[in-house]
């Protein structure tokens, strides 16, 4: 696994190629950058912040600090993998992490795809960054992987983020929906 420097030595060649695209982006207001094993405190603090599970039923969100140190070193594991993964968000020359988002690989229906993802800290929402990263990371997905759909899959009642998701290109698919996700998608055939 990578340290905190995140080289890209020893990866296979289109794997590295990957990371340096996706590693780090820039918008007007925010930077997004490859999450690092430091970043364990925040995503702890985000994803364990019961506001942002308000979507999920009760007890899906684990409080747990080892399931959260899981998450990360999965997280990290995709980016040594696949080139892409989940970035850590900030406002631009800010050190303080704001959310974490972008495109993961998955099998999802036995395919590969790109899964979009985005939580934020309650602090950060109304201001439209979940749209302007999720609008990056589809734009680097689509001309980078287009071989691999970009899904949403999204708690029926969480009405602000299937909006993100439509805003970024994806569209409405219920004949993907599950029974506990309704599902959006972007480049998915059949």
């Amino acid at each position: 696994m990578m340290n905190d420097e995140d080289t890209a030595q020893g990866q296979p060649p289109h794997v590295a190629a990957l990371a340096a695209i996706f590693g780090a982006q820039r918008t007007e207001r925010l930077a997004l950058r490859r999450v690092q094993a430091r970043d364990g405190p925040a995503l702890f603090a985000i994803d364990g912040d019961p506001a942002t599970h308000q979507f999920n039923p009760p007890g899906s969100a684990s409080a747990e600090l080892a399931d959260r140190e899981a998450r990360l070193r999965e997280w990290l594991r995709h980016w040594d993998a696949d080139g892409v993964g989940y970035w850590a968000i900030m406002l631009a020359g800010a050190p303080e992490v704001i959310g974490f988002g972008g495109v993961q690989r998955i099998v999802w229906r036995k395919r590969d795809a790109l899964n979009l993802y985005y939580r934020f800290a309650p602090r950060a929402w109304g201001h439209g960054y979940a749209t302007e990263m999720a609008r990056v990371a589809v734009t680097l997905a689509r001309a980078h992987l287009p071989q691999w759909p970009v899904i949403a899959r999204v708690r029926p009642a969480n009405v602000p983020s299937q909006r993100v998701a439509e805003r970024v290109g994806l569209l409405r698919r219920p004949d993907l929906d599950d029974a506990e996700h309704a599902a959006l998608a972007l480049g998915w055939e059949g």
